[in-house]
């Protein structure tokens, strides 16, 4: 049986809302659109403000740190991750207070468990694209 042909890495497609959290991604910056009001972040880039719908939000550089809320281990490769199987995908709450998904770098399954400090790290995607992913804060 013959091997499959390594895919490439899908890469996001930056719009007009979501190009300066990009731009901050490509600087090693993880910027969240924040509510000037209450001061409660968002994440996923958006171009309504989730606590006010008005268009006011503001972005900040997040501290990168957080804990780890969920995770599983991948067994079956998705499109462009052929060959790093397996491999973990976290849910990561920032001290910001949102939630993100992303991968989990610098352990294995047995390190890990619910409520574990994480740090943010970087995954590179391909010459143009790294990624935000996250590993243990020791």
């Amino acid at each position: 049986m013959s091997e499959k042909p390594k895919r490439p890495r899908p890469a996001p497609t930056p719009t007009n809302i979501s190009q300066p959290f990009w731009d901050g991604v490509n600087k090693h910056r993880l910027l969240l659109q924040r509510d000037p009001a209450t001061g409660k972040c968002q994440f996923y880039p958006r171009a309504v403000n989730v606590y006010s719908g008005k268009q006011d939000t503001e972005w900040i550089e997040a501290t990168g740190k957080g804990v780890l809320y969920s995770f599983t281990e991948t067994l079956v490769p998705a499109r462009g991750f052929e060959g790093k199987e397996p491999y973990l995908i976290a849910t990561v709450e920032l001290e910001e207070g949102v939630r993100l998904m992303s991968l989990l770098h610098n352990c294995s399954t047995a390190d890990v468990r619910i409520g574990m400090r994480v740090r943010l790290c970087w995954d590179k995607i391909n010459d143009d694209f790294e990624y935000f992913a996250f590993e243990p804060d020791k």
